[in-house]
């Protein structure tokens, strides 16, 4: 079992305390952190994030931002990104006072699943701010309370301040201008209804069909106008200081012409209301976007409000909402000494779902790609799915084999409905690693279930332009639906043992110059990215080795409900000692035989013959025992750990060098994972470990500091050292590290190493909201906030100690 210990236990260095042993927590002046929180529905049909200055951005996916954009620099210094709100104060002295709720007034923060709950405090009133999207709607809601806490009347006014964008991420620096020029704005007498002519693309412009919308009400105090567009609303001045605010400018109260062509912005003109002191007044603001014809929308969107255009209603969808993410996550409970971490388990929890439903994208740290998770990801995320749902992750399991290539790489973006894209970036790569991962969460579901049938389930493979492992492009390809077909056109299936046999055979003869598997674009630290033609990975290279190992037992147990199995004829080039033995000790061999297996797969008749399954399990123990002698004898250093990687000029990269210790975290970690490395070894990597990569007051760093670039491995050793992937404190390898120790019998370092995590989290270095962020930075700072892989190994860990 994991042991959080006593001293750990007792921290309370966080900003964020928990409330009655619930997820929900509060934060005493938030304003001083720069945090962000995420909103969402059930379904991810709507995509929030907010700040304690009201910043974050709005949106469906990156073709549909309600909202500018916003990263994590934008949501501290940009007003664009603010969900703003003014409040002018008379309180009969001469100098009228304006409040602006982005500004840094002391506060506190209440959030829970998902809503964003934020009280400021000023001289003469109290304003809370709430922000839910509900779980079953497509819309972020805004209430905004004040409430005077003066002892005389006030006069209060207030106006609102949220721009618009109505388009797709791609416009913030490609015409940002022009395609603002076909914004078409529509007033309502409660709502901004913003609908662009066209969708903005020189390959080809499109109608637009999604009006997105921004619609508010006051039960006291009616709109007199709206201030639709930035240059209306600022005049003058700016988002800062507009010249609607400050220098009381008449609102619209219907559309003029030349609002049209313009950047829009929410700015509702509440009238003026006397509040009498310990009173307050309320105003409702909900913003979204809906995809259909004018007359569909505008209905919709009336629907829409009418739901949550009171108080009263507003109230029973924050209920349900909470109500329907608690039983979501309520399917594991933890029960420790520590209720802290009992609590902050409960956001762990969360954090694949968020990935589920945001991707990799769309929360201001992660302003890359364009939606979806990543083929890594999707594995990886599916280890808590097996906890969760069974039957989800079964079927989610057969589904994914379909990303799989015939030459073993796979598609990498994977889409909310599952289906599978090339690349985000229509790069042709090939991450190394990714064959592993999926043996790895299939073997896990086994582990539960037992179901050795699913290794007979036939699915198809992913076929686009890339062939020979990205190292080729088809020129004739012009297929729309990625699906590899055979000379005859039909749609090709092979069983899910096929595709982990492709996938990890193919690997397994990628070799380089010292007979150890490619690097290829990059493996599991996408930033040793530097190194395509030569680089090879050790790290990865014992894992195939022990997927090799791994699949033939489980053949074994196949074996007694069936003695062969059919496979297509091609495969058989790779299971070499069933006919024509490759000499595995010659690199050149290895290659030769892949390139063959590369080039008759170009094209395939689909033809499939039947093999035993007792060769096979040979065949596959033949290759583990040849790669794990292989790299017991040569990557084994004297300094009492494991070689990572060649790079790309064919170098050594791990031991020392001029005085020098490189050492990376991730060799030793699959090192000791794949069961290859010995007691000895695991002692030894142990000390070298605490010696080399650790940081006395947090934990273990993903490698030594390398003192320069290094153009011959990756960007990482351009960064800071002690930031992201060079010699930061990353938590998903750390909590692999943990688990592999655990796995190989040595519990009270796993333990040890698992507990530094949360050490980390809880120390008062670390401002984040409780969550795990994806590392540390030297200075304890944790970055990169919800949707991070090592959520789901922490909760994996966790169960399986």
């Amino acid at each position: 079992m994991v042991v959080i210990s006593k001293k750990t236990a007792k921290m309370i260095d966080m900003i964020y305390k928990f409330n009655n042993n619930t997820e929900e927590f509060t934060v005493d002046n938030a304003y001083k952190y720069n945090n962000y929180f995420p909103l969402t529905n059930r379904s991810g049909s709507l995509l929030s994030s907010i700040s304690p200055n009201l910043s974050g951005d709005i949106k469906r996916d990156n073709d549909h931002f309600l909202t500018p954009p916003a990263t994590i620099i934008d949501t501290r210094h940009n007003p664009l990104v603010r969900r703003d709100f003014f409040i002018k104060i008379n309180s009969g002295s001469t100098k009228e006072k304006i409040i602006r709720l982005s500004d840094p007034y002391p506060d506190k923060l209440q959030a829970g699943f998902f809503y964003h709950k934020l009280t400021k405090y000023t001289k003469l009133i109290d304003v809370e701010i709430l922000n839910f999207i509900p779980y079953n709607l497509d819309l972020e809601l805004m209430q905004i309370k004040i409430k005077n806490k003066s002892n005389k009347d006030l006069d209060i006014s207030a106006c609102s301040s949220i721009p618009l964008y109505g388009r797709s991420e791609s416009t913030l620096r490609d015409h940002r201008h022009v395609s603002s020029l076909l914004n078409h704005i529509n007033l309502t007498k409660n709502g901004i209804l913003l609908r662009p002519t066209l969708l903005f693309n020189e390959k080809g412009h499109q109608l637009n069909q999604t009006t997105y919308f921004c619609l508010a009400k006051s039960p006291k105090a009616k709109i007199k106008g709206q201030f639709p567009t930035l240059d209306y609303f600022c005049g003058q001045g700016d988002l800062i200081k507009p010249d609607a605010v400050y220098k009381n400018k008449k609102s619209a109260k219907k559309k003029l012409n030349s609002f049209d062509g313009k950047e829009a912005i929410a700015a509702f003109n509440f009238e003026t209301k006397k509040l009498k002191k310990g009173k307050q007044i309320n105003y409702i603001i909900g913003l979204g976007l809906i995809t259909g014809s004018v007359g569909k929308c505008q209905n919709k969107i009336d629907n829409l409000f009418s739901k949550v255009n009171t108080n009263t209603k507003i109230k029973k969808e924050l209920h349900n909402t909470k109500k329907y993410w608690r039983k979501s996550f309520k399917k594991i409970e933890f029960n420790f000494s520590d209720k802290n971490y009992n609590c902050w388990l409960k956001w762990v929890k969360a954090q694949p779902t968020l990935r589920k439903l945001f991707g990799c994208s769309f929360l201001p740290h992660f302003d890359y790609g364009k939606g979806g998770r990543g083929w890594r990801d999707l594995w990886q995320d599916a280890l808590i799915l097996l906890h969760y749902e069974p039957k989800e992750a079964r079927n989610l399991i057969i589904n994914s084999f379909a990303g799989v290539r015939i030459d073993g790489s796979n598609a990498t973006i994977i889409k909310k409905d599952n289906s599978f894209l090339p690349d985000r970036n229509k790069i042709s790569r090939v991450w190394s690693d990714h064959g592993i991962w999926p043996y790895l969460t299939l073997k896990s579901y086994l582990n539960h279930s037992a179901d050795i049938n699913i290794l007979n389930n036939q699915l198809p493979y992913f076929r686009d332009p890339h062939l020979f492992r990205a190292r080729k492009i088809d020129p004739n390809f012009k297929q729309k639906d990625f699906i590899l077909k055979t000379t005859n056109n039909k749609i090709y299936k092979g069983t899910i043992l096929e595709h982990l046999l492709i996938q990890n055979l193919t690997s397994f003869f990628n070799v380089g110059f010292h007979n150890i598997i490619k690097l290829e674009s990059a493996d599991w630290n996408d930033a040793l990215d530097m190194a395509d033609d030569s680089g090879e990975t050790v790290t990865f290279s014992f894992m195939y080795a022990h997927n090799l190992k791994s699949i033939a037992q489980l053949l074994r147990l196949l074996q007694k409900k069936q003695k062969k199995i059919k496979i297509l004829k091609e495969l058989t080039l790779l299971l070499d000692s069933l006919d024509s033995p490759v000499n595995y000790n010659h690199f050149s061999q290895k290659q030769k035989r892949l390139k063959k297996y590369l080039a008759s797969t170009i094209k395939i008749s689909g033809e499939k013959i039947e093999v035993s399954l007792e060769n096979v399990i040979y065949d596959l123990e033949k290759k583990y025992k040849h790669l794990k002698n292989w790299l017991l004898e040569k990557e084994w250093l004297k300094e009492g750990f494991f070689n990572g990687y060649y790079d790309n000029a064919g170098k050594r990269v791990g031991g020392k060098n001029k005085g020098k210790i490189k050492m990376m975290l991730a060799p030793q970690v699959f090192a000791i994972m794949s069961e290859i490395a010995t007691v000895d070894q695991i002692k030894k990597i142990w000390r070298s470990t605490n010696k080399y990569l650790k940081d006395n007051t947090r934990s273990f760093r993903l490698n030594t500091d390398f003192g320069s670039t290094y153009q011959e491995l990756g960007r990482a050793f351009g960064f800071k050292f002690g930031d992201k992937e060079n010699g930061a404190f990353f938590s998903h390898m750390i909590i692999m590290f943990s688990y592999a120790l655990y796995k190989r019998g040595f519990k009270k370092e796993g333990a040890k190493t698992l507990a530094s995590i949360y050490k980390m989290v809880t120390s008062n270095s670390n401002t984040t909201y409780p969550q795990l962020p994806e590392y540390f930075n030297s200075q304890g700072q944790g970055l990169y906030s919800y949707l991070t892989g090592s959520a789901s190994w922490y909760i994996h860990t966790l169960l399986q100690n």
